[in-house]
Parts: structure tokens; C-alpha cells; sequence
């Protein structure tokens, strides 16, 4: 058996990974650490904008709530709202009562003693949240 090449024999115990099998389980490894770290990442992102719905809906009901707490004014321009935090801003519009079946932006020559007031709600930043809009009837108190 001239010509032949012998191997040295393994001992029991030193038996080892090949490469590919090595390989396969980094890979397998960087995969389950990258799905994880998506996850994360949108679940925070998930979180901030939940915040901000939150957020702006509240805005919006305490600006709704001053709205109607507030006085009938006739012809009125605009209402006072409260000061909304840092990344909202609050528009106010009034639509009046024609007194015959429909809300102009105008003021009619007699105001009628309705008015629509819609409240909307804008919020800035990083991860902006679509609109918030409220509509409040105010009418004019026929008490005396």
C-alpha cells in the first residue's frame, strides 16, 4: 500500500463543526437578531404616534369644551381656544345659519342664532399624525 495516504485518526471527543455549519448558524443568528430589532423599532414608532392621536385628541376636546363654555357671540370671527402644547396648532372656522337650510361662511345680514364652529386640530414633528377635526353648534340663548 505504497502511494496510499493515511489520515491520522480523530480521537473520541474532538469531533468539530464544519465551516458551512458554522456559517448557517451566524446566519441564522442575524436574521432572528434583525426580525427582533424591527420589531422594536416599530413598536416605538407605533407608540410615538399613538401618543400623538392621543395627544391631539385631547387638544381638541379641551378647545371644543372652551368653545361652548364660551358666550354666543353674534357675527363672531373667531372663539378663543386654549394654548395647545409644543407640535399642535388649533384653526378655528365658522360657518352661520342662513335661517333657510344651509351654513354659509358668511355672516347674514340677521344672524339667525346658530353657527357652526369646526376645530381642527394640526400636529408637527417627526412622525405627524393625520388631522383632528371637531364640529360644535353653538346657539344663541334665548333666555333673557
Amino acid at each position: 500500500m505504497t502511494g496510499l495516504v493515511s489520515r491520522p485518526r480523530r480521537r473520541r471527543g474532538e469531533e468539530g463543526e464544519t465551516l458551512i455549519e458554522v456559517l448557517v448558524a451566524v446566519v441564522l443568528i442575524g436574521v432572528a437578531f434583525v426580525t427582533i430589532i424591527g420589531g422594536i423599532g416599530t413598536a416605538l414608532i407605533s407608540s410615538v404616534t399613538q401618543q400623538k392621536v392621543t395627544s391631539a385628541d385631547s387638544v381638541i376636546r379641551s378647545a371644543a369644551e372652551k368653545v361652548v363654555s364660551d358666550p354666543y357671540v353674534s357675527c363672531a370671527s373667531s372663539y378663543e381656544t386654549p394654548t395647545p402644547p409644543a407640535g399642535y396648532t388649533v384653526a378655528v372656522t365658522i360657518e352661520y345659519w342662513d335661517g333657510v337650510g344651509a351654513f354659509g361662511r358668511s355672516c347674514p345680514t340677521a344672524d339667525t342664532g346658530v353657527q357652526r364652529v369646526t376645530l381642527t386640530v394640526h400636529s408637527t414633528g417627526p412622525h405627524p399624525v393625520r388631522d383632528a377635526t371637531l364640529e360644535v353648534v353653538k346657539r344663541e340663548s334665548m333666555l333673557s
